[in-house]
């Protein structure tokens, strides 16, 4: 008679007619579940055939001899045994909010150093060809301005010029170059923004001339640009030729102001509140995908624990996302098909 251990599912071949009284009990050799044996209606041939055989022979001999129930036996009980002993413990693995929360900071680095490169590539070109375009404009205006005084030689009147251009916002300085490349009118708006020495030099020698040298225009050139470092402040320089009288005028404007501009821009309140909302929305983001895919898992997870250390008749819940519900229907259908081959088991006995 096949007999089968409830607990780790051990087979035993058992001699009914060597069975005192109506039932017998023994231990399980492997897990020590006390294993409860009805006696069937007694057969002579067979209990002839046996008489030398106790059931404790029987049982022993079923633990060690070889063949294919015994083999299966052993490895049915230690996969149960390593599925005890996975149950209890934690996985190793990194959790799926470590994932998540990779993937947002990756986003949001990869996000900021776009808004960023995007930022840093496109508007100081964006502003340089606006200071271009201003300092053309006052450079046109200078020009036509003191071309007539120029041409009946009223120094006063392109002095007078040159100092009101220089006031205006923005402007470095303003300065006229007669055709024998002479400075005739040349001021800047505020001294104080260079450097100590350099401002000392402008007071002594006047105008410097390597402003005039660096970006001199040549025969037949109508305007030229020049971008120098000067007494510590960058500078656009901008030439306009004087057409019908000879020489030229320069217009020079603080590029340090659109510098400054931009970092402003760049750490200004409204730029550190909009790389907060892309924070704050991927944290949201980051929770709620955590809470629908983890919490889900780790509650089927618990479940299945308990139906791996015996406990055939708690209820899978499907929850989650669809991956996770399919799971779970296939845990579903996995307990069913435990339940069913146990079933089939017992009444085999």
């Amino acid at each position: 008679m096949l007999v089968i251990c409830e607990e780790c599912a051990k087979k035993y071949n058992i001699d009914e007619n060597r069975i005192k009284g109506d039932r017998a009990r023994f231990s399980c050799l492997e897990c020590g579940h006390i294993i409860v044996v009805e006696k069937p209606h007694p057969d002579p041939d067979t209990e002839a055939a046996a008489e030398d055989r106790t059931a404790e022979e029987l049982v022993a001999a079923d633990a060690t001899a070889p063949g294919e129930s015994s083999r299966s036996g052993s490895a049915a009980d230690e996969g149960r045994k390593r599925a005890s002993a996975r149950a209890g413990a934690k996985g190793r693995g990194v959790p799926i909010g470590t994932y998540l929360l990779v993937a947002l900071a990756i986003g949001f680095l990869t996000i900021t150093g776009v808004m960023a490169y995007l930022y840093l590539q496109y508007i100081p070109e964006l502003m340089n060809r606006q200071v271009d375009l201003r300092t053309t404009d006052i450079a046109i205006s200078f020009s036509g301005s003191v071309k007539q005084p120029l041409l009946v030689r009223n120094y006063l009147l392109v002095n007078k010029e040159a100092e009101r251009t220089s006031r205006l916002p923005g402007v470095a300085y303003a300065a006229v170059v007669n055709k024998r490349g002479i400075v005739v009118a040349g001021f800047f708006s505020d001294l104080s923004r260079f450097s100590p020495d350099f401002a000392r030099q402008v007071k002594e020698k006047g105008f410097p001339q390597e402003i005039v040298r660096g970006n001199h225009l040549a025969a037949g050139v109508g305007a030229g640009d020049q971008v120098f470092v000067l007494g510590g402040q960058k500078l656009h320089d901008k030439a306009i030729a004087l057409a019908d009288v000879g020489g030229e005028v320069h217009v020079g404007i603080y590029l340090s102001d659109v510098d400054r501009a931009i970092r402003e821009v760049l750490l200004s309140p409204t730029t550190f509140s909009l790389l907060g909302l892309v924070l704050f929305s991927g944290i949201l983001t980051f929770f709620l995908i955590a809470r629908s895919i983890s919490r889900p898992l780790q509650e089927l997870t618990e479940v299945v624990n308990r139906i791996s250390l015996g406990e055939l008749d708690l209820s899978v819940e499907p929850r989650g996302p669809r991956e996770v519900r399919e799971l779970a229907h296939a845990f579903e259908r996995m307990q069913y098909s435990i339940r069913a081959a146990l079933e089939r088991m017992r009444r085999s006995r």
